[in-house]
């Protein structure tokens, strides 16, 4: 057979592919073309034949037979106990099933993205106790450069009881296009396992920056956190204090709290709530300004006030009350005219929706909050604002209001919103739909950093403001984070496979306040120089160069959206004095290039026994150049 090296994603070591050959097969898939129109047809006949292939992990005791196109002709002796199937895990002497044949799905790698290839999925194959369901991805890659069988790239776990084969060949470029012909699109069940396989809209990796944006009723009294009704109704003594000394009587814990004078209600702040000074297209030209690619506004929080109309939030809604404006539909329009990507926040729970309260008084033996607020609620904003992300949160007070199915039902949704929707080749939806919820990233938890490589993509949520969501007017500006602290968190979760959703709170009456702008104009500044090292980018075979972890690596991708890691970024949050800057990971070759982002002409550098040496260049102090972080792009390395 034939014998290839690969490189293994997530370990950076090197796996043996074995073809075994059993004879031709006849291997076809079809797949919809760009928006439904027409039909892609791929002829992977001569890559399955050789027609398995046995796939060994190094430094493992793992290894994988697998077929291309129908069941492995010759299952090892481990797995002749098992049925036949289009591959097995091999792991010492035990033998897992990795799908079924009669299970398949098959559709383009990417959405809206025929030409790059197809991928096949076998699922329904063994599952441990409560375990999912393993299953096998293969991901075939158009490339007209390989054109004797197939050359295996990669293997990893994605998603989760998933092995994702990563393969390379001409096999994979559709032989034909046919516009007339209809070709049905795949179908994703209302389960988390079969929405877990539905390929992830490439723009999200590639634009790694966005905003966030709370913004509602709490934005009125601007008091500490968004969660200002919350602490208000929870008796928490400085909320209520303050509360019932500015505005009037809440009626929270009166033998507590005694207060004389008129009432004023949480509600009461509704009216105050005017947007006045609201100009969409200042704030979108901001966020473009800021470098950001995408946008995400709350579009409901746990308030339970929609900032648009909506008819299930009678009177509690910014058309019939405060600014008797639509802000979601306004702000959509100015962030798409602006070129970027729009997206919507919407807390599931609503703290004081009778509806939901009574499901949690039934300890969810009633779903009605769900069925008559929630649900109809989700549909009409997509088929009214048609975002691109839908940012789930708040999934619930009470354990049973935290389940994702069973409550929720976030599956019966999703699987409308991937196939049926006018969004359902864009769109992406987060994790946090409650428990055992999926989503085509994880967030973590809110400011999420955790500087080192996490294999699936991901989020990070964080704060302008170091304490609030929602504009907090008690803080000065020490409680603000510099531009330096933001660029830093952009680069390091860039670095490890993560994008940046940095918040900010705007005023009631619809400002973005200096502070939040500035500190967006800043990171924009330094993104017009070095955005090279961030956007299209992928995670590097390293993730940082020192235990300091101020100096952190991206390569960009090839046109398959895959790492190219003869290039890579060294972005820097170091200036050594001593006028070097030493990479200790990196190796350089004779045909090695060094460059500086946004310096002119070559950087000198030498290769040492600790390392690469880069001597930093001599910058004139017109030089539009970062006081941050700087960038060195190096080419042909090791």
């Amino acid at each position: 057979g034939l014998i290839v090296n690969m490189a293994l994603l997530i370990c950076s070591v090197l796996l043996l592919m074995v073809a075994l050959s059993f004879g031709a097969e006849e291997c076809h898939f079809s797949v919809p073309g760009i928006n439904a129109t027409g039909c892609y047809h791929y002829d992977l006949s001569k890559e399955a034949n050789p027609h398995t292939y046995e796939i060994q992990m190094p430094n493992s005791s793992t290894h994988y037979m697998v077929s291309v196109c129908g069941n492995v002709k010759q299952p090892p002796e481990e797995c002749k106990s098992k049925p036949p199937a289009p591959a097995y895990e091999i792991d010492g002497k035990t033998c897992r099933v990795l799908g079924m044949l009669n299970q398949t799905l098959n559709y383009q790698v990417a959405p809206q993205t025929p030409h790059l290839g197809v991928r096949v999925v076998y699922h329904g194959g063994d599952a441990d106790g409560d375990s999912m369901d393993r299953a096998a991805l293969f991901d075939f890659m158009c490339d007209p450069t390989v054109t004797d069988g197939a050359v295996l790239r990669m293997v990893s776990e994605w998603p989760k009881f998933t092995v994702k084969f990563t393969f390379f060949s001409a096999a994979a470029c559709p032989v034909s296009h046919n516009d007339t012909e209809q070709c049905p699109s795949p179908e994703f069940m209302n389960t988390w396992r079969s929405l877990a396989f539905r390929p992830v809209p490439r723009w999200f990796d590639d634009v790694k920056f966005g905003i966030f944006i709370h913004w509602g009723v709490f934005s009125v009294p601007s008091f500490k956190t968004e969660w200002y009704w919350h602490q208000l109704k929870s008796g928490n003594a400085e909320f209520v204090e303050f509360h019932n000394s500015v505005y009037g009587c809440s009626g929270v814990m009166p033998e507590k709290f005694p207060c004389t004078g008129p009432p004023f209600k949480y509600a009461d702040f509704a009216p105050m709530f005017k947007a006045e000074m609201f100009d969409p297209d200042h704030w979108a030209s901001v966020f473009k300004s800021s470098g950001a690619k995408y946008v995400v506004l709350t579009s409901k929080h746990h308030e339970g006030w929609c900032n648009f109309p909506s008819p299930q939030h009678w009177n509690w809604n910014s058309m019939d009350i405060g600014p008797h404006r639509d802000l979601v539909g306004n702000l959509t329009s100015s962030v798409r005219a602006a070129g970027l990507h729009m997206g919507l926040y919407h807390s599931l729970r609503e703290w004081y929706n009778p509806l939901y309260e009574q499901d949690n008084t039934d300890n969810c033996s009633t779903t009605t909050f769900v069925d008559e607020v929630l649900q109809p609620t989700l549909r009409d904003m997509v088929l009214k604002y048609k975002p691109e992300i839908i940012w789930a949160d708040g999934a619930g007070d009470a354990p049973c209001t935290h389940d994702s199915t069973k409550y929720w039902k976030a599956p019966d949704f999703i699987s409308w919103l991937y196939n049926e929707s006018p969004v359902k080749d864009s769109v992406l939806v987060n994790g946090r739909w409650g428990t055992g919820s999926g989503g085509d990233y994880t967030t973590g938890p809110d400011k999420y950093t955790p500087g080192h490589l996490v294999p699936g993509k991901w989020e990070s949520c964080f704060t302008i403001q170091m304490h609030s969501w929602g504009y907090d007017r008690t803080e000065d500006l020490s409680g603000f984070w510099n531009a330096s602290h933001l660029i830093y968190q952009l680069v390091s979760s860039v670095a490890c496979n993560g994008n940046l959703l940095l918040n900010i709170g705007p005023s009631h009456d619809g400002r973005i306040m200096p502070t939040f702008e500035e500190r967006l104009l800043q990171i924009g500044a330094w993104l017009e120089v070095n955005g090279e090292g961030i956007y299209n980018t992928t995670p590097f075979r390293i993730q940082t160069d020192t235990s300091m972890k101020n100096i952190w690596y991206t390569s960009p991708k090839n046109q398959w959206g895959q790492p190219n890691w003869n290039v890579v970024y060294a972005i820097s949050f170091v200036w050594p004095e001593s006028g070097e800057l030493v990479l200790t990971q990196l190796k350089s070759t004779s045909k090695s290039e060094v460059s500086m982002l946004g310096h002119d002409g070559p950087v000198k550098f030498s290769q040492e026994s600790d390392g690469l040496h880069v001597m930093l260049p001599d910058l004139k102090p017109a030089q539009p150049l970062s006081t941050v972080a700087w960038t060195f792009k190096l080419e042909n390395i090791q």
